[in-house]
């Protein structure tokens, strides 16, 4: 079919089966048989002959004309692009909690596009337990978490150490939660109940919205240090809530080769940038 809409175009634009033979390099009779073939398929005529030479194209052929010139174009373009392999990109995709990708994948992010260029990365946000069960699924290569799984399909491994504040109107009746399988929320109810405190309670499935109700001076909750603005009143935990571990998850049964090496770069580059803030190594 391309064959002869090339021919076709040919024969548009010089009205002449001669002069359309010579460009193309072939003879009069296969440039006619040609466009008999193409009208065959379409089921309309293309042209009418005028004396001997000229031909006049019909109504159906003006309409064609442009759109095939473009349609050709584009598929020169798109097979030509096809010729480079640069344009084809495995997808990784990234589920991540709000902490790990607002606040740590990004730092990341550049060495891994440079180390692993015929991949396209997609990040999703999620809370910790939509985020296992998208990497369980195999909605997503890997997972980053906020809170410790057991689970047969996933392989775990710690990350990073996230120092933990109480954070907001620390005299406030309100306390600021977010969803039931937030890794936050475990963390939150596990201090309320351990203090034996029994605040109002307010709930966001956003950790954005939590620090926007905080700036506004709207109740309190326990948030990491990584998220904390300068203007936000804040205090130290004691020692057996200042710290939680975040952890990098994959499916055991599904990984591939190219996706697990992925998998252990953010590894190290996320160990590393732990090592470097000190905040210490896993207490699991």
């Amino acid at each position: 079919m391309i064959e002869l809409l090339k021919t076709f175009i040919v024969v548009y634009e010089t009205r002449n089966f001669s002069l359309a033979a010579k460009q193309l390099y072939k003879t009069q009779p296969t440039i006619s048989l040609q466009i008999q073939r193409l009208e065959a398929e379409l089921g309309f005529k293309l042209f009418e002959r005028k004396g001997k030479q000229l031909i006049l194209p019909t109504s159906q052929a003006e309409f064609l004309y442009p759109r095939v010139v473009e349609s050709l174009r584009s598929l020169s373009t798109i097979f030509s692009q096809a010729k480079d392999t640069k344009n084809f990109k495995t997808e990784c995709v990234l589920a991540c909690s709000n902490t790990t990708a607002v606040y740590l994948l990004p730092s990341i992010m550049a060495q891994l596009i440079e180390e692993f260029p015929t991949f396209a990365f997609e990040i999703k946000i999620m809370n910790s337990q939509e985020v296992i069960d998208a990497v369980e699924s195999n909605k997503a290569h890997i997972g980053l978490i906020e809170k410790s799984i057991v689970s047969p399909l996933i392989q775990k491994e710690f990350v990073y150490r996230d120092e933990l504040v109480l954070a907001g109107n620390l005299a406030s009746d309100f306390w600021v939660l977010r969803e039931n399988d937030s890794g936050m929320y475990y963390i939150n109810e596990t201090y309320l109940y351990a203090q034996h405190l029994h605040p109002q309670i307010i709930k966001a499935n956003n950790s954005e919205v939590i620090l926007s109700l905080l700036k506004q001076n709207i109740g309190k909750s326990i948030i990491s240090k990584l998220s904390l603005p300068e203007e936000l009143p804040w205090q130290e935990l004691d020692p057996e809530y200042r710290y939680r571990d975040l952890f990098i998850i994959q499916n055991r049964q599904r990984a591939t080769p190219e996706t697990g090496e992925i998998y252990e770069e953010i590894k190290r580059l996320l160990l590393e940038r732990n090592r470097a803030a000190g905040t210490g190594e896993s207490r699991r």
